[in-house]
């Protein structure tokens, strides 16, 4: 038997009923050729509302020199290997490994450890996923916040709870590999050829047992309720570091910490840790019907059963104005409350793996600078910071301030009870007078480019939901080309809290590089 890949091919919705069928068709064969066929890509074509699949397969055919060659006169080619890991040397010393965060760049990293045998602890300020996702329900339906075990912190990180999205920009090779690692632990085998991967927080939840279970089945040691209070840096050198008052020495400290650790940042500028500012995403999550978002993308092939609820990404560029953009979009899913104080709010998206609610939601952020912010590496934190807590002025606990997106184009504080998934409540306020002026602009400026690329996006059924506000880390911690820190040695800052990445995939692959940069060397 031999295996061949197609070109990219084009299907129609009901094509895809009788996969093989139709590619025989396409390909100018007859359908007992192909003796088996798998996706290998796939993506959703939705422009001029005539939704299309779009397809590269993989076929198995007969040992036939002839068939084989007709194909690749059409464009098949050949597959290409699935990459691997390089081979690791099983580690015969007894260094120890010290991951600070139990995110995706800390649980990828001593995943790479393991492989050679590398000895790993990991430190978690919040709880194992189970017990996190009652604080979660608590502070969703009672109020009640806790600020060590909440939508930021816990095991799995912050993406745990979103739409468990694995698309990015990225092209690195081991891609495919750590989607194999998420199958491995019980995530579809669809993510493998999707062009927009997702899981949901519902599968993503029992993936962490499942990938706790196994590291601990290599020898990785989990703390929870674990917050790193300090580190034990003396002329340049992280030697470890203090938990509960505890000094617990390290060899390698990997700070895995993600975007909502002020604390940390705020310690390792006392220990003048070589930090930056970095450019924000600042603004708004938007809410809209779902049955909109479909028609405005499908046209009259909305409700189709072959097609998932609809996505959309929009962007504003202006020569005087920030950029606005989309972000984080989630199909069928809700906006939830993903501060970790008592005194600020802040909002994000999360999805189940089905996106079956009734809602759309997504990002609009506007992109600001330094010129913005304080002075000094953690300007940025303290100005955005501020926001959130102004946010917070005139609301009680976890209720969120609201407006509709007409009332905000009108600047007017929203009369009737707002249609919102965001619980425990809404608090209708003019968004205005929490958002810095260009920030509102830009906003308003963008909406009406937004309804011209997607007709029907500005409608008095869409409602703000404010702020949104940790679409990245507010600082970056400087390293050098193989991931330890530029003035601490070390210390290796990975991960979104550090600035280098930012989504679950981008994270998971920092986290694998910076492990095989330190076990080359």
């Amino acid at each position: 038997m031999t295996i061949i890949q197609t070109p990219q091919l084009q299907f129609e919705l009901d094509e895809t009923l009788d996969l093989k069928q139709s590619i025989a068709q396409k390909l100018g064969i007859s359908n007992d050729q192909i003796l088996d066929c798998e996706i290998y890509k796939k993506s959703l074509d939705v422009r001029h509302k005539h939704p299309r699949f779009q397809l590269v397969m993989r076929i198995e055919i007969a040992d036939d020199i002839g068939l084989k060659n007709r194909l690749k006169s059409k464009g098949c080619i050949d597959p290409i290997p699935m990459p691997e890991l390089p081979v690791l040397e099983k580690s015969t010393g007894d260094k120890r490994i010290c991951i600070a965060g139990a995110g995706p760049s800390g649980l990828f990293a001593a995943m790479t450890f393991v492989q050679a045998g590398y000895k790993v602890d990991i430190f978690e300020r919040g709880k194992p996923v189970d017990e996190r996702a009652r604080d979660i329900a608590a502070l969703i339906h009672d109020s009640r916040l806790n600020p060590e075990s909440n939508i930021c912190f816990g095991e799995g990180g912050a993406g745990t709870y979103s739409d468990g999205k694995l698309m990015t920009r990225t092209k690195a090779s081991e891609i495919p590999i750590i989607l194999d690692w998420f199958i491995r632990f019980g995530a579809p085998e669809c993510i493998r050829y999707e062009a927009h991967p997702h899981i949901g927080t519902d599968r993503l939840m029992p993936i962490m047992v499942q990938m706790r279970q196994y590291l601990e089945s290599q020898g990785v040691r989990y703390f929870f309720n674990s917050r790193i209070e300090d580190f034990l840096i003396n002329d340049g050198v992280c030697k470890g570091i203090v938990v509960q008052g505890e000094k617990l020495l390290y060899d390698e400290v990997f700070l895995c910490v993600g975007h909502s650790a002020d604390d940390i940042f705020e310690n390792l500028l006392l220990h003048h840790v070589a930090l930056e500012s970095k450019p924000l995403a600042v603004g708004v999550r938007v809410e809209h019907p779902q049955a909109l978002i479909n028609e405005i993308q499908y046209g009259k092939y909305a409700g189709h059963p072959l097609l998932p609820a609809a996505e959309y990404a929009v962007r504003f560029n202006h020569e005087k104005l920030p950029s606005v953009f989309s972000f984080c979009m989630c199909p069928g899913g809700r906006v939830v409350a993903s501060q970790t104080t008592e005194d600020a709010r802040v909002v994000n998206g999360m999805s189940s793996s089905l996106r079956n609610g009734r809602y759309a939601n997504s990002a609009l952020v506007v992109q600001v600078g330094p010129e913005l912010y304080d002075e000094g590496p953690l300007g940025g934190l303290h100005w955005i910071r501020r926001l959130e807590r102004k946010a917070a002025e005139s609301c009680p606990p976890v209720f969120a301030p609201a407006q509709k997106m007409m009332d905000f184009l009108h600047k007017r504080v929203s009369s009737q009870k707002l249609k919102t998934t965001y619980q425990p409540g809404t608090v209708s306020r003019d968004l205005h007078r929490i958002l810095p002026p260009v920030l509102c602009q830009a906003l308003s400026e963008a909406l009406p480019v937004f309804d011209r690329q997607m007709k029907g996006f500005m409608t008095s059924e869409a409602v703000f939901i404010g702020i949104e506000s940790r679409t990245s880390s507010p600082v970056r911690i400087l390293r050098k080309d193989n991931y330890e820190s530029v003035n601490i040695r070390h210390l290796y800052p990975i991960g979104e809290g550090a600035g280098y990445a930012g989504g679950i995939t981008s994270c998971a692959l920092d986290g694998v590089h910076a492990a095989l940069s330190l076990m080359s060397h």
